[in-house]
């Protein structure tokens, strides 16, 4: 019987890495980074069909505005197990005055918010951690 270390493969040492066939999908437009980042996980754990991906956005109403909570919903609806750990709980108020949020930055807080709200009880497991990654 193998334990959970001899299971779990070798250890890696600092300077070691672990290269993996993810598949490269580029961006469509300017603002689907996080889309596209997520088609190539969905794709590498053989998830991804694109009628499916696209049915997918248009259930959870991911359109052009694309926050990091949505994608941790996204890989959810997926069955992607995953924790999302931010160091906000919420909008960052930082992104306010940014020009790529700021024409519907008001409405989007309240939808980026109530996911938020809203994680625990849809099974979205989002973390508080600060930079040092200890949780809070």
């Amino acid at each position: 019987m193998r334990t959970e270390a001899e299971a779990a493969g070798p250890q890696l040492e600092p300077g070691d890495f672990v290269q993996l066939p993810v598949p490269i999908i580029q961006q469509l437009y300017h603002w689907d980074c996080g889309l596209a980042c997520s088609k190539m996980v969905l794709r590498y754990l053989g998830q991804l069909d694109d009628g499916e991906f696209e049915g997918a956005l248009q259930e959870l109403r991911l359109t052009r505005s694309i926050w990091t909570i949505d994608l941790a919903y996204l890989m959810s609806h997926f069955g992607v197990r995953h924790r999302f750990c931010t160091q906000t709980l919420g909008v960052d108020k930082g992104y306010k005055n940014q020009s790529f949020y700021r024409k519907h930055f008001d409405t989007e807080e309240t939808r980026v918010n109530q996911l938020f709200a809203q994680a625990k009880s849809c099974k979205v497991l989002v973390e508080k951690w600060n930079v040092q990654h200890q949780r809070q």
